[in-house]
């Protein structure tokens, strides 16, 4: 069994720059260590992404609860853009799907855009307590760790306003519409992560880390580390 590591925050965190170093230092520790996203990344081959998408949503129509997430996100969850009554769910799919199957192999898997990532995307231009409560329901595996990354909300408006290219949602408009935003955006963050804690079943080890320095990359190190000493890396 797979040992799994979830990072997740706001856009501008620094979520995926962390994951990329913890990937490499694992490595050089020794630790088979795999960055299973970067395959359906942006530094992947368009072709070869838009081919691997869609086979992990074909595949990940056939795991348990599909079909409701499906139709609770698509057609119940009042999504103010139709774009996002398909993108959420198939992201959704897929990052499910990348998740179950990174738990069948040996050695750490690091996902720097998971289920909880993802959930927080629907939610946040829909009926937010609808999608929390599809959230709570979702029978889709759990990772072993749980890295949310905190990053201030001036510094994360100061980084996504000196992006080249628009990535988020949470770009448009001026400063002070940003930072209405990602403080909306850290309260869905909130009650996702405190129904996570409380929900039955859903047992992850949850570690915050600041995005602003190494510190969090050798946080992140010392619990994958202490959990390959305790058997639970293999």
């Amino acid at each position: 069994m797979g040992y799994v590591v979830e990072f997740c925050g706001l856009p501008g965190s620094g979520k995926s720059t962390l994951a990329r170093h913890v990937v490499a230092e694992l490595r050089l520790r020794g630790v088979p260590t795999t960055d299973v996203m970067a395959p359906l990344g942006p530094d992947a081959r368009r072709a070869d992404r838009i081919r691997r998408k869609a086979s992990a949503v074909a595949a990940g129509l056939l795991e348990p609860g599909a079909a409701r997430l499906v139709n609770g996100v698509a057609f119940h969850s009042d999504q103010t853009d139709r774009r996002d009554q398909l993108a959420r769910p198939a992201n959704l799919l897929v990052v499910r799907h990348v998740l179950r199957r990174a738990r069948r192999r040996r050695g750490v898997a690091v996902l720097d855009q998971g289920p909880l990532q993802e959930w927080w995307s629907a939610a946040l231009r829909a009926d937010a307590d609808r999608v929390l409560d599809l959230a709570r329901r979702d029978p889709g595996e759990a990772p072993d760790l749980l890295v949310r990354v905190d990053t201030p909300i001036l510094v994360l408006v100061d980084r996504l306003e000196g992006r080249g290219a628009r990535q988020s949602r949470l770009e448009d408009g001026d400063g002070a519409t940003r930072t209405a935003e990602l403080e909306r955006g850290n309260t869905l963050l909130d009650a996702l992560f405190d129904q996570l804690v409380y929900s039955p079943g859903v047992t992850p080890a949850i570690l915050r880390v600041g995005g602003l320095d190494q510190r969090g990359v050798s946080e992140v190190v010392a619990a994958v580390i202490e959990a390959s000493g305790s058997g639970g890396v293999q």
